[in-house]
C-alpha cells in the first residue's frame, strides 16, 4: 500500500511537473504584436558600415548608442502578430527624455507581405529640446484592430553628440520653439483698405466743345435733309393720320436714348444704363418697325 501511494505520488510530481512547463512556455511565447531580428546601426550618411548592435523584446541594446550630428540611426526589425507577420495599423518608434518627459513618435515604414520595418533617424529629425538631452530611451509602439493588444516595448538608449558649432543653432532653436526672442505671436498691423476713388465726369470746359460739335452735327444734318433730300413737314399730318402711335413713340424712344447716355454721362452708372438701353431699344425696335412701314406705303402710292 505504501508501494501505490508512492507511485501516484510520483505520478502527480510528473504531472504537476510538466503543466508547469507548459504553462511557462505558452506565457513566454508572445501573445500579440511584437518584433524579432532587431538590428541598429549607427553610420556617417552614405556609408553601409558602423557601430551595430542587436535587440529583441525582454533584450533591449545593452548599452546607449552615440549619435553625432553627420550620423543617422538606423533600426530594422520584423513585426509580427505572435507567431505570423505583418504590418499593423499602427507601428510608432518613441523617443523620449526620461528627466523632462518629453516625447516624440516616429511613424515606421512596414512592408505589409514580409512585416520587415526600418527607420532611419538623424539630428535633423530630433526636436532641439530632446536633442539637447542626455539620454535618450527608445521603444517601440505597435498595435493593430482585432483581439491581439497592443505593445509597448523598450529597445534601447541613444546619446546624442552635439559638436560645439551646432549648439549655437540648437540654442536658437530652442528659444524659437518657446517663442522666445523673435515674436512669432503678436498682433498685424491694421490692414488700411484705400479704395480707388469714383470715376468723376470730366471738366465743364472740357465737355461744352465737344456738346457744340453734337449741336453743330445735329443741325448740319437738318439742313442737309431740307436742302438735299426734300424733307418738309408737310407729311407730319399725313404720318400722324396713318399711324397716331408709331411715329410718335418711335420719336419719343429716339429721345429716351439720348437721355439715357446724358443719364450715363451725370449720374447713372454702366449696368443702369444698359438695362434702361434694352428697354428703351425693345420699343424703339417695334415702333420704327411699323413707322417705316407706314412711309414704306406712302411712298408706293407716289404720295412721297
Amino acid at each position: 500500500m505504501r508501494n501505490s501511494n508512492r507511485s501516484n505520488m510520483n505520478l502527480l510530481g510528473l504531472f504537476f511537473a510538466a503543466y508547469c512547463g507548459l504553462t511557462v512556455a505558452t506565457s513566454s511565447s508572445p501573445s500579440g504584436w511584437s518584433f524579432s531580428a532587431g538590428k541598429a546601426m549607427v553610420a556617417k550618411k552614405g556609408d553601409t558600415e558602423g557601430t551595430s548592435a542587436t535587440f529583441g523584446p525582454g533584450n533591449p541594446i545593452a548599452s546607449p548608442l552615440d549619435l553625432g550630428a553627420k550620423e543617422s540611426l538606423r533600426l530594422t526589425f520584423t513585426l509580427q502578430d505572435r507567431s505570423t507577420v505583418g504590418r499593423p495599423h499602427q507601428a510608432f518608434l518613441l523617443l523620449k527624455d526620461s528627466l523632462s518627459d518629453l516625447e516624440t513618435f516616429y511613424p515606421l515604414s512596414v512592408k505589409e507581405s514580409s512585416g520587415k520595418a526600418k527607420i532611419d533617424l538623424s539630428h535633423k529629425e530630433i526636436p532641439a529640446h530632446l536633442l539637447d538631452a542626455e539620454i535618450l530611451s527608445l521603444s517601440l509602439a505597435l498595435g493593430s484592430f482585432g483581439d491581439s493588444p497592443a505593445s509597448l516595448t523598450n529597445i534601447g538608449t541613444i546619446k546624442p553628440v552635439i559638436d560645439p558649432a551646432s549648439r549655437n543653432a540648437i540654442e536658437q532653436q530652442k528659444a524659437k520653439d518657446l517663442g522666445e526672442g523673435n515674436v512669432i505671436y503678436k498682433p498685424k498691423d491694421e490692414i488700411r483698405h484705400i479704395f480707388r476713388p469714383e470715376p468723376q465726369s470730366p471738366n465743364i470746359w472740357i465737355t461744352l466743345p465737344f456738346v457744340g460739335a453734337v449741336l453743330a452735327g445735329l443741325v448740319a444734318l437738318f439742313g442737309v435733309w431740307f436742302a438735299a433730300l426734300g424733307g418738309n413737314f408737310t407729311h407730319f399730318p399725313k404720318a400722324l393720320q396713318a399711324a397716331p402711335l408709331s411715329h410718335p413713340v418711335f420719336f419719343g424712344s429716339l429721345m429716351a436714348l439720348e437721355g439715357l447716355f446724358f443719364l450715363y454721362y451725370t449720374t447713372w452708372n454702366l449696368f443702369e444704363t444698359l438695362i434702361g438701353v434694352c428697354v428703351v431699344g425693345v420699343i424703339a425696335t417695334f415702333s420704327g418697325s411699323r413707322a417705316l412701314r407706314e412711309v414704306r406705303s406712302r411712298r408706293e402710292r407716289g404720295e412721297i
